[in-house]
């Protein structure tokens, strides 16, 4: 290895770890939480209002039932939150040992899977299934 490229590697090497200490400095591990103030407002972004909802234990998965009947799903990624709308009837609801699993008819939207210690009643009547 001649000195230049000895030198352009150093020199790509302290640019890389500047650039992860600004990010660090920056906050680039922060991450979104889900909590029912946040559903509500992302409920209200899609023009309905909350009637029951569930969260996870680490705030990173919930789903909750809208003013007619619709289903919104929210899920955490990264530092936003991806949500879907969906009528019950495009989900199937299970709950077993406090796990509750959506799957959805929309294969390229993945299953949501969390763990609910006081799994509301209005889930049974999704046809979620102990």
């Amino acid at each position: 290895m001649s000195q230049y490229d000895f030198t352009v590697l150093v020199a790509s090497a302290a640019v890389v770890l500047l650039m992860i200490g600004i990010a660090g400095l920056l906050g680039f591990r922060q991450s979104a939480k889900l909590d029912d103030g946040e559903l509500a407002r992302l409920a209200e972004a899609e023009g309905a209002r909350i009637e029951g909802a569930a969260v996870d234990a680490k705030g990173r998965n919930a789903i909750a039932r809208l003013e007619g009947g619709k289903l919104m799903i929210a899920r955490v990624m990264a530092d936003g939150v991806s949500t879907r709308v969906l009528a019950p009837a495009q989900a199937r609801v299970r709950l077993a040992q406090g796990k509750l699993s959506v799957t959805f008819a929309d294969l390229g939207y993945p299953s949501l899977n969390m763990r609910l210690d006081n799994p509301p009643a209005w889930l049974a009547e999704l046809g979620a299934r102990p």
